[in-house]
């Protein structure tokens, strides 16, 4: 049974709606955040949990930066800002810190880490977003996002979606390696700076990048039997 409960929240520009989504497949409800009156053709953000980058602070993600950016974009007109507990890309947590963990001994992308882990690397679903949207009685939304898998997301759920990125300032070299692999692995638009297209290119022909790429290539191979080993199997 989908339950859904509504309530005023305050912060310091002033009062807002809470929307709970319950009843979904999701570990915890979905929550939708509803600011102003927002109609057909508003703008939306769907937030996916991020413990390191929302509440740690890493500069290994852009999670934070795009929450803080949204939620300044919606503030200025009428929206909605939902929010999934879908860390880890939908893996969860635990799933994501063996993947950090592997990217760290190994030098790999959060991508490769998860391929090694035999996990897929989006299990997301955005079934809870539509149902809220439609509560809210939007069937058109006008989407804050870089991820084209979103779009599709909310697409097959029946609402017509525009879309809006979010433009980056120029990201550090944590921050950079995270968007060069959301580029290469899922599309990810980089709606970006010129100074930053410039340091994409720098960056992918740096000698740091080429290693990383090397270890997802070895990675991606699996291990390697030594010498002595193959000698004794043969």
């Amino acid at each position: 049974m989908t339950e859904v409960v509504e309530h005023r929240l305050q912060d310091a520009d002033g009062d807002f709606r809470i929307v709970v989504l319950d009843g979904s497949e999701l570990p915890t409800p979905a929550c939708a955040a509803v600011f102003g009156d927002p109609q057909d053709g508003c703008l939306v953000r769907i937030q996916s949990r991020c413990l390191y980058g929302e509440i740690f602070g890493s500069v290994n993600c852009d999670c934070r930066y795009q929450l803080d950016k949204s939620i300044e974009a919606i503030k200025q007109h009428s929206g909605v800002l939902i929010y999934l507990d879908q860390e880890g890309r939908g893996a969860g947590l635990l799933t994501k810190a063996r993947g950090y963990r592997i990217c760290q001994d190994t030098g790999v992308d959060t991508f490769a880490a998860y391929a090694a882990l035999e996990c897929k690397a989006d299990s997301r679903s955005y079934a809870d977003a539509v149902a809220l949207l439609k509560q809210l009685g939007l069937r058109e939304i006008t989407l804050l996002t870089n991820n084209p898998g979103k779009l599709a997301g909310l697409d097959v759920g029946g609402l017509k979606v525009r879309h809006r990125p979010l433009v980056m300032p120029e990201p550090g070299a944590h921050t950079l390696a995270y968007l060069v692999a959301k580029r290469d692995n899922q599309e990810h638009m980089l709606s970006v700076a010129a100074r930053l297209r410039w340091r994409v290119i720098r960056f992918a022909g740096s000698r740091w990048f080429s290693r990383r790429r090397a270890a997802l290539r070895k990675a991606a191979a699996g291990p390697t039997q030594p010498a002595s080993a193959e000698k004794a199997a043969a």
